[in-house]
């Protein structure tokens, strides 16, 4: 890409252009992630918002924006992991978050049925809600925001960056939530930088959390 932007001002003069361009790609994936929660906060607190529909509203808005500014910015969805490609990989990888601990608490005895998921309505709406929520994170914070800054600051800096806002989303949880999501999503970022592809993730994100938030309690 650098290569095809050579003309007579110079390697140099390239070479700016396209970090201003990267940095700028970089300042929109934060734009994405705190926009929407600017409007969000405000209307939940204000009893506009429930809980779940507050998170379906951004979760929605995180994927709907995510992909029209990657193809504003002309780059494709595999830019952001979206691609069929190491899709196998990426599966196994970040599988491992689910199989394991799975595997503990059921050796352990320590899976339960929640009481919520009393019925396959109730079942099938958790799935939805987790699906929807763990897609939107991925595609945000694994997807444009680790991509972006991978291309602007490299991989340790992408992985950084999109771990702590990944943390700071689950603010409400506390401490130990932040420092665990910032782990958790570390890894999954790690398992995205590896395979260049974030649909394993985001299968992986949602099943942890319909298994561990909805379906079974300890």
């Amino acid at each position: 890409m650098i290569d095809k932007q050579r003309d007579w001002f110079g390697i140099e003069h390239v070479w700016f252009f396209m970090g201003r361009e990267n940095w700028l790609e970089s300042l929109e994936a934060i734009l994405v992630f705190v926009v929407p929660l600017l409007f969000a906060i405000p209307l939940y607190v204000l009893g506009f918002l429930t809980e779940v529909s507050g998170n379906y509203v951004t979760y929605t808005v995180y994927i709907t924006c995510s992909i029209v500014l990657t193809k504003y910015n002309g780059r494709s969805l595999e830019d952001i992991g979206l691609a069929r490609k190491q899709l196998f990989s990426s599966l196994g990888l970040s599988g491992v978050t689910v199989l394991a601990p799975l595997l503990v608490k059921f050796v352990s005895a320590d899976l339960q049925l929640s009481p919520e998921a009393n019925s396959g309505v109730a079942v099938a709406q958790g799935l939805l809600f987790w699906i929807v929520s763990g897609v939107g994170q991925e595609i945000l914070f694994r997807g444009l925001i680790f991509f972006s800054f991978y291309r602007w600051k490299g991989w340790k800096i992408a992985l950084l960056a999109s771990s702590v806002l990944f943390g700071l989303m689950h603010v409400q949880q506390g401490i130990t939530g932040i420092i665990f999501n910032v782990l958790i999503g570390g890894y999954w970022g790690w398992v995205a930088f590896k395979t260049k592809n974030i649909i394993g993730t985001s299968i992986a994100h949602s099943l942890f959390n319909f298994f561990f938030t909805f379906l079974f309690v300890s």
